[in-house]
């Protein structure tokens, strides 16, 4: 089996490919079912994660059962690929010259994926083919058919190539067993002399295999990885942030589950003013089909560069204490703070809140806390009465339902500073009570009640579904897990990207 374009050629599609697709996974090439299906072979290794990762991708089993099934979805579409640009190479048997070979049909059952522990993927896959083609011996000649079911068992590996900042793949061991192999030369006589040929016809064909398989590992998947771009830019919370990414160490293979150690960074050009990364030391959990797991300074990260001073406002009145409320009356404080409301009896109160800096998360085990300093201004008649920084401190829980993400914030504490004040000195541990008693009022049922009713997911409840998932905060890390399914939508924008790829192919080719 053999494809015979040029690596320029070659280069070009792969980029083609990664362009129009978003990377589907499925590259714009003329190969075979083999070099399709050995895309599944990508990860191998098994050396341990450094300091430096900031972002994991961990599956058992049931994720690669899950993979099997999205592959499964895309037969059609295979078969198109195989049938047309598959090329079979002549063969000479023993003087008998085999020509014109071409592929009429193709049946695909499901491949089977399982992990090889230290070293990788295994890659089971049963294929039933019919080719056609003539044969010729001397001045004799005429056409052939054969019919042939074989099993391709392959392992593939891959290193971490850090200079490059990609996954490289390595081919392991390939070995194909043939289950049925028929020649018919439509002739019973011929088809008696066939029959010993068929052993030789076997050890060709395996051959081709496997050289197509250890090509497609060696080289086609390198170029691939080599051609996705090492960054993106996504738009979170308030602006665009470009992330680059690349692989922390090579994947570690255990007995039951697969982690990808990755090193994922927001850019920013003035370094963060947070401690480094420290790893991450998790897994999946077998009950769901993969997990992903977040860093602390991965998260950190983000809200530095998205909520940085003055991007998180608050303003009293609002709908929630529209003006005439008791908050917005300086009779609110007539006992708490009585020089308010002695110097500006019965006044409207406008309330000015803001962030000092960004949100700084932490996350322990069960636990996830929040750091922020804010400046609150009390304005009366459009002047500030009262300034006050604060730092505010919050613990809480998330969790997954569905879609849909809820969670709580559980305790808050506030420690406040006095900057300036128009009604003479006032306590600091009276201004903290003041404001402890404003927060429980305003921001933290507000908080609560958005988090009980829950979000869905922005673009995930439109991409995924999602069946059962859940989310844990651990020592420094986010760990998020779930079971989920391709919707209609997602499952019907993969064909028609791939569809794509086949007709520039069919056109190239």
């Amino acid at each position: 089996i053999n494809a015979e374009y040029g690596k320029q050629w070659y280069q070009r599609r792969v980029r083609e490919a990664v362009v129009s697709t978003q990377s589907t996974g499925i590259p714009n090439t003329n190969t075979t079912m083999l070099r399709f299906t050995t895309l599944l072979l990508v990860l191998s290794g098994a050396t341990l994660a450094t300091d430096q990762e900031t972002f994991r991708l961990s599956f058992g089993q049931k994720g690669l059962d899950w993979f099997e099934t999205v592959v499964a979805t895309m037969e059609d579409i295979i078969k198109e690929i195989i049938m047309g640009g598959l090329v079979i190479t002549p063969m000479d048997l023993n003087g008998v010259e085999v020509t014109n070979l071409k592929m009429r049909d193709i049946e695909l059952p499901k491949p089977e994926l399982s992990i090889v522990p230290s070293k990788g993927y295994r890659l089971n896959s049963e294929l039933t083919m019919v080719i056609d083609g003539d044969w010729s011996f001397g001045f004799l000649g005429g056409d052939l058919t054969v019919n042939t079911k074989l099993n391709l068992d392959t392992v593939a590996g891959v290193d971490a190539d850090m200079k490059n900042g990609i996954f490289r793949t390595a081919a392991g061991s390939c070995d194909v067993d043939f289950i049925s192999l028929e020649i018919d030369m439509k002739n019973e006589f011929l088809n008696n002399i066939a029959k010993g040929m068929v052993e030789d016809v076997k050890e060709r064909i395996a051959g081709i295999v496997c050289k197509e398989v250890n090509t497609a590992l060696d080289t086609s998947f390198n170029d691939l990885f080599q051609a996705i771009p090492h960054e993106v830019k996504l738009h979170l919370l308030t602006r665009d942030i470009v992330f680059g990414f690349g692989p922390d160490s090579n994947p570690v293979f255990s007995s039951d589950h697969v982690d990808v150690p990755c090193r994922v960074q927001a850019q920013s050009k003035i370094p963060f003013p947070f401690a480094p990364p420290r790893g991450i030391s998790d897994s999946v959990d077998p009950e769901f089909i993969g997990c992903v797991l977040l860093s602390e300074h991965l998260v950190n990260s983000v809200s530095f560069l998205a909520l940085g001073k003055g991007a998180i406002r608050e303003n009293i009145p609002n709908k929630r204490f529209p003006i005439g409320s008791d908050l917005t009356n300086t009779a609110y404080f007539k006992k708490s703070l009585p020089q308010l409301y002695k110097a500006y009896p019965n006044k409207d109160v406008v309330y000015k809140i803001s962030n000092l800096r960004y949100p700084k998360l932490e996350f322990e085990r069960n636990l996830q806390k929040v750091d922020v300093p804010l400046r609150v201004l009390i304005q009366i008649d459009g002047a500030t009465v009262i300034n006050l920084k604060l730092s505010l401190k919050t613990r809480g829980h998330l969790n997954i339902a569905g879609n849909v993400i809820t969670g709580s914030c559980d305790e808050i504490k506030t420690k406040t500073v006095v900057v300036s004040s128009k009604i003479g000195d006032i306590d600091a541990g009276l201004a903290n009570d003041i404001m402890d008693d404003l927060f429980s009022k305003t921001i933290i049922p507000d908080v609560n009640a958005f988090f009980k009713k829950g979000f869905r997911l922005p673009c995930v409840d439109k991409v995924i579904d999602t069946k059962k998932a859940i989310a844990e905060t651990k020592d420094d890390f986010l760990r998020v897990c779930g079971d989920f399914e391709l919707t209609d939508y997602t499952l019907a924008v993969v064909r028609r990207e791939v569809e794509k790829i086949v007709d520039k192919f069919t056109l190239d080719y």
